[in-house]
């Protein structure tokens, strides 16, 4: 098995991703679950987007439009949900493709959660198909992980690598005592951190904290 690539040309991937972008948030709002949930996996299956492509040029900021919505008072709390249940729905009805796909194995294992009190963890969700496709061996755990949970899931698992994510700066302070936990329990472990909370910068962290996943992974070289 190889990693999916696609040919096409950048400006072409933007052009596409937005159109895709604009119709699934159409069918999303007319509650045409099984219609976006269709055009997405036909997206992939037809080839016009890789799957790290699909996840962050149009899934992506599909959610983010749709937080910007919310914060600006224009859609209902259940709305945002709405449609970020119908996008968790796309991905895990993409984990046959994901898993028909992947690269031979690195011999590396990463885990990925979020802290506790953290319940935002679609992002993270879609990461971990991208770690997959890249070869590692994934284990998903999510959201509202305790400290002492995930200890113990590295420890099991073996991990290489704990990927954690916040959404806030409250989360983003958390993270950074999971990682102080992580790396004083487990010699050897990297640990990284990203989401919505690392946006506009990462004071205290090192930049090998917070890895660019696209240049780590080597997944979005033909993306815009």
């Amino acid at each position: 098995m190889t990693t999916e690539g696609s040919q096409m040309p950048a400006e072409n991937i933007a052009t596409h991703a937005q159109t895709l972008m604009l119709d699934l948030d159409k069918l999303i709002h007319a509650r045409d679950r099984v219609g976006a949930i269709k055009i997405a996996r036909e997206a992939i299956t037809a080839g016009t987007f890789t799957i790290p492509q699909l996840y962050a040029l149009v899934l992506s900021p599909l959610m983010k439009l749709t937080g910007a919505r919310w914060h600006a008072g224009e859609e209902e709390v259940w709305e945002e949900h709405y449609t970020t249940a119908v996008v968790r729905t796309i991905i895990e009805s993409l984990f046959d493709e994901v898993a028909a796909r992947a690269a031979e194995p690195l011999g590396k294992t990463v885990v990925l959660a979020a802290p506790a009190d953290e319940y935002h963890d679609l992002g993270l969700r879609m990461l971990a198909d991208r770690f997959e496709l890249a070869g590692y061996r994934v284990h998903f755990i999510g959201a509202a992980t305790p400290l002492e949970e995930l200890l113990g899931a590295a420890r099991t698992l073996k991990a290489d690598a704990v990927l954690l994510s916040a959404s806030t700066h409250f989360h983003r302070l958390r993270v950074r005592e999971y990682a102080d936990a992580l790396t004083a329990a487990i010699p050897g472990i990297t640990v990284w951190a990203g989401g919505p909370a690392f946006a506009h910068g990462h004071s205290t962290w090192s930049d090998a904290e917070i890895p660019d996943i696209a240049l780590l992974l080597g997944d979005l070289e033909t993306s815009a």
